[in-house]
């Protein structure tokens, strides 16, 4: 219990004006050196709540550790974490799944658009080189060989984009441009 007491004492009683615990140490009468009496405080059920959270942490850290003589050595000083530092496991696993769904879609339309491409517009498939989600579905442009060259920096390369629903059904196509493939400059 002498520990606790001690522990009440290291850091300041008084709340701040965002709500949060003053994190400085405290002086004699348990504030630091900005704060007094006249400030609000941590209440005693609050402070009793903080003391067992820490002794809780401190036991499983000792557990995990096995050298319990260094822990209690330890400063037991805890500081809370801001609204911003707190997560929401939940959020996280709902952001997660759908950054998941997502990456399935671009997934899915590219298996499409590659699958296809060749069929229909009529030439040697290259590359994709952009998938966009859009209002109605999806929008991928790909490039195909229009016209194989030697050396390959001369090939005939047309940059085509192909419009899909939402069921990676494609409803249409069109082409961009055609280039050179050595001739990247009005890409940079």
């Amino acid at each position: 219990m002498a520990e606790a007491d001690v522990q009440s004492h290291e850091q300041c009683r008084a709340i701040t004006e965002d709500g949060e615990r003053c994190s400085r140490r405290a002086r004699d009468g348990g504030f630091c050196f900005q704060h007094d009496e006249s400030d609000p405080t941590v209440s005693d059920s609050q402070q009793t709540d903080r003391e067992e959270q820490t002794e809780q942490t401190d036991e499983a850290a000792e557990r995990e550790t096995g050298d319990s003589e260094s822990n209690e050595t330890e400063s037991r000083e805890t500081v809370d974490m801001t609204a911003e530092e707190e997560t929401d496991p939940e959020e996280t696993d709902a952001e997660s799944d759908a950054d998941r769904e997502e990456i399935a879609g671009i997934l899915a339309v590219r298996k499409t658009v590659q699958s296809t491409a060749s069929e229909l517009i009529g030439h040697e498939f290259d590359g994709v080189s952009e998938i966009t989600p859009t209002d109605d579905g999806w929008r991928a442009v790909v490039e195909v060989v229009e016209r194989r060259a030697v050396p390959d920096t001369q090939d005939i390369v047309g940059r085509y984009e192909i419009e899909l629903d939402t069921d990676t059904t494609v409803h249409g196509y069109r082409r961009l441009d055609r280039y050179r493939r050595g001739d990247t400059a009005e890409f940079e």
